[in-house]
């Protein structure tokens, strides 16, 4: 009997290698993003989104713990304040460029790793005028963030038509006393540029941390959580009731 059972298995692989057929994995879990989360293209169409802890171009010099997508992800809410600040600027011709938006708690983590290490690559482009512990002492990094509650973005201002980001008199992520949203030493032109992202952010119900001009959070929040989910680009969002 287990011998006639052995020449049938042996009959079936045969067959099945004969038809060209192979047994597929079964299908992968559904992920879902957490209620209330949606990806901000879903939202804020218009808006464009190059995460930079995603890649290589951020002062830790490589992708953040966590980063394993390239979308951005926010609270809906925050999301729909994102969009109605993109729709308000459309009308002269500018819009908005998301650099980060939700920020794991394992990225923030990673953060604290990188600071207590030699390495110190990036220095001349992000943080030229203070050390790796003055990020921590000037209040540029801490231990959490809204973004790691999904309710803030790192934003500039970019032109429509041309594509080019606007001359903020810095980028995004200069971790120096220059990049204060009212410092002294801009030019006119830059200092507007900031005051105009404020103005419309704020409109669009979202405030400024006044030490980064481009770091902009939900306000009033309501209740509000750390979150650790990796940001991946496939998330399934829940349905509302």
């Amino acid at each position: 009997m287990h011998r006639l059972v052995f020449y049938f298995s042996l009959l079936l692989c045969g067959i099945s290698l004969m038809t060209g057929c192979v047994q597929t994995p079964p299908p992968r879990p559904v992920e879902y993003l957490p209620a209330g989360f949606c990806y901000l293209d879903t939202v804020a169409t218009g808006v464009r989104v190059d995460l930079m802890y995603a890649g290589y171009d951020n002062f830790v010099g490589r992708p953040l713990e966590g980063y394993k997508g390239t979308r951005a992800i926010l609270r809906r809410d925050t999301a729909e304040a994102v969009a109605k600040a993109a729709d308000m600027l459309a009308k002269e011709g500018l819009g908005l460029l998301v650099r980060d938006a939700y920020r794991p708690a394992t990225a923030m983590r990673d953060f604290y790793a990188w600071s207590k290490t030699p390495d110190c690559s990036m220095q001349h482009k992000f943080y030229p005028n203070i050390s790796k512990k003055g990020i921590y002492e000037g209040r540029y990094i801490g231990t959490t963030s809204e973004h790691t509650w999904g309710i803030a973005v790192d934003v500039t201002l970019v032109n429509l038509h041309s594509g080019k980001e606007l001359d903020m008199g810095g980028h995004v992520d200069l971790l120096d006393p220059s990049s204060a949203t009212d410092y002294a030493g801009l030019t006119p032109t830059q200092r507007a540029n900031r005051q105009k992202l404020r103005d419309v952010m704020a409109r669009a119900g979202m405030r400024n941390y006044s030490k980064e001009w481009w770091h902009y959070f939900l306000s009033p929040c309501g209740l509000c959580r750390v979150y650790s989910f990796p940001i991946t680009d496939h998330l399934v969002e829940r349905k509302q009731h």
